[in-house]
């Protein structure tokens, strides 16, 4: 059995690291699999049908790269190879767009506004501002790209002409962007990963506030640690998410994270975003994690055919 494992010929940022390829590549071998670490942006002699499965681990210069990077994952899908996240798990999880859908389905999450080139700038940005103190009782937004990993093009705002400027930035580049509140009790408590593997509940992190202010340090999951401080009501509030989540996509994922933040006054989480293009999972801190999700990418190459699309 054959996997290849995909990276990136670079990462966006100088603090970017990849921690799990290497751990999941041990562990597979250790059960048999044959592995390659492979670059999905410098690859045109690859040939991917030899696989039983590609696997999409770190190919985070896709979000520099998007028009390319849905090519390549098109390109595999049209010759039926067998892709973890399935393509349309990827695909869909490439746009924030799925963020308003997944709250339709009854998921808390926080409220995202999604603004598109052309739209009247200066309404939307005091609906914003406004709403973000009403609802969460600061004048305090985060604004990005719709489609972006980490913190790459976000800011975070407080001034309803510094947002206007900011999203004319994303309009003139022709870029979609979103707008969500930003939601105070991260700076203390953290933002919460829950990796979901299989459909169910593997592991769960905390990492710090990237946009706090006057934060200084790396931008890529400052202080990741296992676990989180969780209240009663948290595991209903995952599960719920998650099948809400389900309800948007046509298949279902090997494996996604949940990021969720607490509500400044109630305390319940609510669904910040769902990584489901290639997310972290943090197995250096859960090594039991890695077999389990090593098992998982075996079951399904093990079905060794090809996708037909």
């Amino acid at each position: 059995m054959d996997i290849a494992l995909v990276t990136s010929s670079a990462f966006p940022g100088k603090d970017w690291s990849d921690r799990d390829t290497p751990l999941l590549r041990a562990c597979l071998e250790e059960q048999g699999c044959g592995t390659r670490i492979l670059d999905w942006d410098d690859c045109a002699d690859v040939d991917w049908t030899a696989f039983d499965l590609v696997a999409v681990q770190s190919p985070w210069s896709m979000w520099l790269k998007l028009d390319q990077f849905r090519e390549w994952v098109e390109s595999l899908h049209s010759q039926g190879v067998r892709l973890a996240n399935p393509y349309q798990i990827i695909l869909g999880g490439m746009s924030k767009e799925y963020l308003p859908l997944i709250e339709q389905h009854g998921a808390r999450t926080i409220p995202t506004t999604v603004v598109r080139p052309g739209e009247s700038l200066g309404t939307v940005a005091a609906e914003a501002i406004d709403g973000a103190e009403r609802d969460f009782g600061e004048r305090a937004v985060v604004v990005k790209p719709i489609s972006s990993g980490g913190t790459l093009g976000a800011a975070r705002v407080t001034d309803e002409r510094e947002l206007v400027a900011k999203l004319a930035d994303f309009d003139r580049a022709g870029v979609t962007a979103c707008v969500q509140p930003y939601i105070s009790s991260i700076d203390s408590l953290g933002e919460h990963g829950i990796i979901m593997i299989d459909d169910e509940f593997s592991h769960a992190i905390t990492k710090d506030a990237i946009l706090a202010a006057g934060r200084a340090g790396t931008q890529f999951h400052p202080n990741a640690r296992a676990g989180y401080a969780s209240h009663s009501e948290d595991r209903a509030d995952i599960d719920a998410t998650y099948e809400a989540y389900l309800k948007t996509v046509p298949v279902h994922p090997v494996s996604v994270r949940l990021d969720f933040l607490r509500h400044p006054t109630t305390g319940r989480l609510l669904l910040l975003e769902v990584e489901s293009v290639a997310p972290v999972k943090f197995f250096h801190l859960y090594p039991a994690a890695v077999a389990r999700y090593a098992r998982s990418l075996i079951a399904v190459a093990a079905e060794r055919r090809l996708v037909r699309p």
